[in-house]
């Protein structure tokens, strides 16, 4: 597995960069070409790439903007407790209590669980829409009693 690496100042300075210019255009809907030159200008190369990936690639370079390191996995991809426990951003026997209640799918293998990326994915998306809700009630409630929210 790849170790995670913070972007350098010379990578956070080139994304922010680049970040402005994709923005700075009209977003595409459809295949879209860019063109990709070395720095010494000795070689050029023009791509069509799909509109998602275009967008994609703008999110990745913000994050490395603001120095923020990306990891990038296929949904379908099976991680490990630890893994997966550290994208949710919880202890691993935490994340081990909600498999073994059903609350996000999981297989064996051996004695090992794998969880896909997609369900961490999911629950993740569900978790937070909770919070939300629940935020919003103690803000109507903070308002309704007048405290100044």
């Amino acid at each position: 597995m790849n170790m995670m690496t913070m972007p350098s100042q010379a990578d956070t300075a080139a994304a922010q960069q680049a970040v402005t210019t994709l923005r700075s255009i009209k977003p595409p809907t459809g295949p879209t070409g860019i063109r990709l030159a070395a720095p010494d200008g000795a070689s050029e190369v023009e791509i069509i790439l799909p509109a998602e990936a275009l967008h994609l690639l703008v999110r990745i370079l913000s994050h490395m903007a603001n120095g923020e390191a990306v990891t990038l996995m296929p949904v379908q991809a099976e991680l490990t407790t630890q893994r997966a426990a550290d994208l949710l951003g919880v202890s691993r026997p935490y994340l081990v209590r909600l498999l073994e209640d059903g609350t996000i799918p999981h297989r064996k293998v051996g004695t090992h669980r794998r969880v896909r990326a997609v369900d961490i994915a999911e629950y993740k998306r569900q978790d937070d829409a909770r919070r939300r809700k629940a935020l919003d009630a103690l803000t109507a409630e903070a308002q309704d009693l007048e405290l100044g929210y």
